[in-house]
């Protein structure tokens, strides 16, 4: 499943695309980026055994406690429908 950076921002809880735009320029989301028809997209499933939300969980530590939502495609579908 392919996301763009605010669709994915909002399943992973964040209020905006700035954080996740951080971590692409910083190289933490080299494995998940997938470039189709010219726009950048988020691969939210599996990689290397990872989710995306999972790869940023364990990479990624919030000052002020803030982890973000562990989103699974598989099982999480539901969230979808929101958008």
């Amino acid at each position: 499943m392919y996301c763009t950076f605010s669709e994915a921002s909002k399943l992973l809880g964040y209020k905006s695309r700035s954080t996740l735009y951080r971590l692409k320029e910083k190289g933490l989301l080299d494995d998940y980026l997938e470039e189709i028809e010219g726009k950048t997209y988020l691969y939210m499933r599996e990689k290397k055994g990872k989710t995306l939300a999972k790869h940023i969980r364990s990479n990624v530590f919030d000052r002020h406690g803030f982890v973000c939502n562990d989103f699974n495609p598989e099982t999480d579908l539901h969230n979808l429908m929101s958008l």
